[in-house]
This record gives C-alpha cells, structure tokens and sequence, in this order.
C-alpha cells in the first residue's frame, strides 16, 4: 500500500495526484491519500511507502509537521522523500546553503531576531527600498510579505528571512521544472495576475506548459545535484532570464508537480515510488 498524505483542505487528491494513484494502481499498487493531521500514526507506519505529496496545511502549525515527519521515522514509516531531505528542505535557510555553494539565489539574510530597526538597518546596507520578508518555515506563499517604509507596521518580527524582491517577476512568471529520480521530466510556467508579485495558486496565477532549453535545464540540475542524495520527486521553481536562470525555491516536501501537464510523467513517477521500494 502507498499512502498519499494529503491536508483538510484537500482530502481528495488534487488531477495531480489522482493521475499518480491511477498510475500506481495501474502497476497493480495499491494506492489510496488519507490527511495528515488526522489520521492514526498506526495508518501510516502499516504502509509500504508515505508521500507527503499534499500536506498544505503545515503552515499553520510547522512544529506540527516536523514533529509527524520524526515521528513516522521514528516508528519505521517509509517517507519518500527521505526525512533528512523533508528536514533540510523544511526550513528555508537552505537557500543560504545554495548560495554559499554558489547556486544564483535571491540575496538573502537569515535574521533570527527580527525587529523594525534590524530590518531597516540590512535594506539600507544593501541598498533596497522594497524587500521580502519570508517565515523560516512555510509554504504556498503564507506569510510572505512585500515591505517598504510605506508598511513598517506591517513588518514581521522574530525569526524571518529577508529577500532582495525581483522586480520581475510579474512580466517573466515563475517556471517550475519537475524531477524524478533526478532527471528532468517536464517544465509548466505560472503566469501571475498583472500588479500581483506573488506567484502561488492563492493569488490568481494560470499555468501554461512550456518548452525550456538545454542550459535551463542544466542550471536546475545543478540545484539538484547540490543534494546529497537524489530526490525521488523535486520541483525547482524560478526566474528564467536571459542571463540565466535563479532559483526561488527548491520543493522536495509537497511539491504540485503538474503530472496532469505532462503525459506518461504519472508513470515514470509511479515506476520510480515501486524502483524505490525494491
């Protein structure tokens, strides 16, 4: 059995990962998504493998999900990704990894005690009139904030992650490559709403699937490789520029990975989960 942990919010599997348990099934797996939050401990130990494919809802309470994460190892839960990647991946500080390794991110600073003067005192520095104050551990987009002198009430405290903002991000979109096993498999560009910066589901986007070249490709592999182990799914979002592509973000937790965009992509996903299981 493998078991697909979904959120309250989407108990049913999205056409993403419907297309996968199709697949699965298709294999002779038996394969079925049950929530996180409230489902027995017991439920998803008995499993053959556990994707966290659909825990959306883990902003709200991150100490909550890091906590399922140990728990299931803890127990001897198959998780797929490996918890080590989850963990790592968990908090976004592994950009500062990236960057430190020389992978383009957006120049970041981890600043643990967040205050008004500290957060002025890094955009002035640098030089940024707006920026982007981020949660250490979050997704979908939650808590991210635009801030400028405009919003100072507005701006978060405590520990964050401050951003230069990518003024372009509303003309170029986000475009989002899908891996599997470490290999390449398909690219979908989100398109933003026109004024929005944001580029997640809650905002307005629309997806289109897109063609992108050799040298992208290589410049998302390289994210890729930078892990120590392969990932069995990843999605690396990010800008594609002329002068090369920067990531956003590297998803190896509860990444959409668009399977329904792209045709026979549900099934080498599925061939990889079963390859894993020996």
């Amino acid at each position: 059995m493998i078991l697909i942990a979904t959120c309250s919010e989407y108990p049913h599997p999205t056409p993403n990962l419907e297309a996968l348990v199709n697949a699965l099934r298709a294999h002779g797996t038996e394969a079925a998504y049950l929530p996180w939050k409230t489902t027995p401990l017991e439920t998803f130990v008995a499993a053959d493998a556990v994707l966290p494919l659909c825990c959306w809802d883990y902003y709200d309470d991150p100490g909550r999900f890091l906590g399922w994460i140990d728990a299931r190892e803890a127990r001897g839960a198959r998780l797929l990704n490996p918890p080590e990647l989850l963990r790592w991946n968990f908090r976004k500080t592994y950009l500062l990894d990236m960057a430190a390794a020389g992978h383009a991110v957006p120049k970041t600073f981890h600043l643990q005690e967040a205050s008004r003067p500290a957060i002025a005192e890094r955009m002035e520095a640098e030089g940024w009139s707006v920026a982007v104050a981020k949660p250490v551990s979050s997704q979908s987009g939650h808590g991210v904030r635009k801030i400028d002198r405009s919003n100072m009430d507005r701006w978060p405290t405590g520990e964050v992650l401050l951003q230069e903002y990518q003024d372009d991000i509303g003309a170029l979109g986000e475009t989002t490559m899908t891996f599997i096993e470490g290999v390449f498999s398909h690219a979908v560009r989100r398109v933003l709403k026109a004024g929005e910066w944001r580029a997640n589901a809650q905002y307005g986007i629309t997806y289109e699937r897109v063609a992108v070249s050799r040298d992208v490709i290589d410049a998302a592999q390289a994210y890729i490789d930078f892990l120590p182990q392969a990932p069995l799914y990843a999605r690396v979002d990010g800008l594609v520029r002329s002068t090369g592509f920067m990531l956003m973000e590297l998803e190896l937790i509860d990444p959409y990975l668009y399977l329904e965009f792209a045709p026979g992509s549900a099934d080498v996903m599925a061939r990889a989960v079963l390859q894993r299981l020996g």
